[in-house]
Protein backbone atom coordinates (compact mmCIF):
# COMPACT_ATOMS: atom_id res chain seq x y z
CA UNK A 1 0.00 0.00 0.00
CA UNK A 2 2.85 2.38 0.88
CA UNK A 3 4.57 1.64 -2.42
CA UNK A 4 1.39 2.36 -4.37
CA UNK A 5 0.85 5.69 -2.57
CA UNK A 6 4.47 6.76 -3.17
CA UNK A 7 4.23 5.74 -6.83
CA UNK A 8 0.98 7.70 -7.31
CA UNK A 9 2.39 10.75 -5.52
CA UNK A 10 5.55 10.64 -7.67
CA UNK A 11 3.46 10.32 -10.85
CA UNK A 12 1.26 13.27 -9.81
CA UNK A 13 4.30 15.48 -9.14
CA UNK A 14 5.83 14.50 -12.48
CA UNK A 15 2.61 15.30 -14.37
CA UNK A 16 2.28 18.65 -12.58
CA UNK A 17 5.90 19.54 -13.38
CA UNK A 18 5.51 18.66 -17.07
CA UNK A 19 2.21 20.54 -17.37
CA UNK A 20 3.77 23.66 -15.86
CA UNK A 21 6.64 23.51 -18.35
CA UNK A 22 4.29 23.14 -21.33
CA UNK A 23 2.06 25.99 -20.18
CA UNK A 24 5.01 28.33 -19.65
CA UNK A 25 6.26 28.06 -23.26
CA UNK A 26 4.63 30.47 -25.77
CA UNK A 27 2.78 28.87 -28.66
CA UNK A 28 4.04 29.46 -32.16
CA UNK A 29 1.67 31.56 -34.22
CA UNK A 30 -0.46 32.39 -31.20
CA UNK A 31 -1.38 35.82 -29.96
CA UNK A 32 1.29 37.62 -27.98
CA UNK A 33 0.47 39.22 -24.68
CA UNK A 34 0.51 42.99 -24.58
CA UNK A 35 2.95 44.59 -22.21
CA UNK A 36 5.39 41.69 -22.42
CA UNK A 37 9.09 42.17 -22.84
CA UNK A 38 9.03 41.33 -26.54
CA UNK A 39 10.78 43.89 -28.72
CA UNK A 40 8.33 46.09 -30.59
CA UNK A 41 8.35 45.54 -34.33
CA UNK A 42 8.92 48.86 -36.08
CA UNK A 43 6.80 49.61 -39.08
CA UNK A 44 8.96 50.14 -42.16
CA UNK A 45 7.95 53.25 -44.08
CA UNK A 46 8.23 53.46 -47.85
CA UNK A 47 8.71 56.29 -50.32
CA UNK A 48 6.49 56.38 -53.39
CA UNK A 49 7.01 58.70 -56.32
CA UNK A 50 8.22 59.22 -59.87
CA UNK A 51 11.84 58.84 -60.97
CA UNK A 52 13.37 62.04 -62.30
CA UNK A 53 16.84 60.57 -62.84
CA UNK A 54 19.49 57.98 -61.99
CA UNK A 55 23.16 58.90 -61.82
CA UNK A 56 26.17 56.71 -62.60
CA UNK A 57 26.78 56.14 -58.86
CA UNK A 58 23.41 54.45 -58.41
CA UNK A 59 21.64 57.39 -56.77
CA UNK A 60 18.00 57.48 -57.82
CA UNK A 61 16.23 60.84 -57.70
CA UNK A 62 12.53 60.50 -56.90
CA UNK A 63 9.87 63.22 -56.91
CA UNK A 64 7.46 62.56 -54.06
CA UNK A 65 5.05 65.02 -52.46
CA UNK A 66 6.45 67.89 -54.55
CA UNK A 67 9.97 67.22 -53.22
CA UNK A 68 12.99 65.71 -54.95
CA UNK A 69 14.52 62.97 -52.81
CA UNK A 70 17.90 61.38 -53.55
CA UNK A 71 17.84 57.65 -52.78
CA UNK A 72 21.16 55.89 -52.16
CA UNK A 73 21.56 52.29 -53.33
CA UNK A 74 24.20 49.62 -52.83
CA UNK A 75 24.97 46.14 -54.12
CA UNK A 76 22.39 44.68 -51.69
CA UNK A 77 19.50 46.78 -53.02
CA UNK A 78 16.89 44.46 -54.58
CA UNK A 79 15.39 46.01 -57.72
CA UNK A 80 12.38 44.94 -59.75
CA UNK A 81 11.02 46.57 -62.89
CA UNK A 82 7.49 45.56 -63.86
CA UNK A 83 7.75 42.66 -61.43
CA UNK A 84 10.96 41.25 -62.91
CA UNK A 85 14.39 41.21 -61.26
CA UNK A 86 16.48 44.12 -62.52
CA UNK A 87 19.43 46.40 -61.76
CA UNK A 88 19.51 50.03 -60.61
CA UNK A 89 20.71 50.96 -64.12
CA UNK A 90 17.41 49.60 -65.51
CA UNK A 91 15.45 52.28 -63.66
CA UNK A 92 14.56 55.14 -66.01
CA UNK A 93 13.02 58.59 -65.68
CA UNK A 94 9.20 58.73 -65.41
CA UNK A 95 8.95 55.26 -63.84
CA UNK A 96 6.77 55.02 -60.75
CA UNK A 97 8.73 53.59 -57.82
CA UNK A 98 8.22 52.41 -54.27
CA UNK A 99 11.41 52.57 -52.21
CA UNK A 100 11.95 50.68 -48.94
CA UNK A 101 12.86 52.14 -46.49
CA UNK A 102 11.84 55.78 -46.98
CA UNK A 103 15.13 57.03 -45.49
CA UNK A 104 18.71 55.80 -45.72
CA UNK A 105 20.08 53.33 -48.25
CA UNK A 106 17.35 51.53 -50.17
CA UNK A 107 17.01 47.80 -49.52
CA UNK A 108 14.27 47.39 -52.12
CA UNK A 109 13.07 49.41 -55.12
CA UNK A 110 9.98 48.35 -57.05
CA UNK A 111 9.64 50.22 -60.35
CA UNK A 112 6.81 50.25 -62.87
CA UNK A 113 7.45 51.55 -66.37
CA UNK A 114 5.40 54.54 -67.48
CA UNK A 115 2.72 53.48 -69.93
CA UNK A 116 3.09 55.09 -73.32
CA UNK A 117 0.14 56.96 -74.81
CA UNK A 118 -1.48 55.19 -77.75
CA UNK A 119 -0.36 56.59 -81.10
CA UNK A 120 -2.99 58.45 -83.16
CA UNK A 121 -3.05 55.64 -85.75
CA UNK A 122 -3.74 53.08 -83.01
CA UNK A 123 -6.54 55.24 -81.60
CA UNK A 124 -8.17 55.54 -85.05
CA UNK A 125 -8.13 51.75 -85.48
CA UNK A 126 -10.18 51.31 -82.28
Amino acid sequence: MKKTAILLLTAAILVAFCATDVMAKPKKGGKKKKGGNEAAVAEVKTLAGTVTGVDDKGVVTVKADDKEVKVATDDKTAVTVDGKEAKVADIKADMTVTVTPAEGTATKIEAVAAKAEAKPAEKAAE
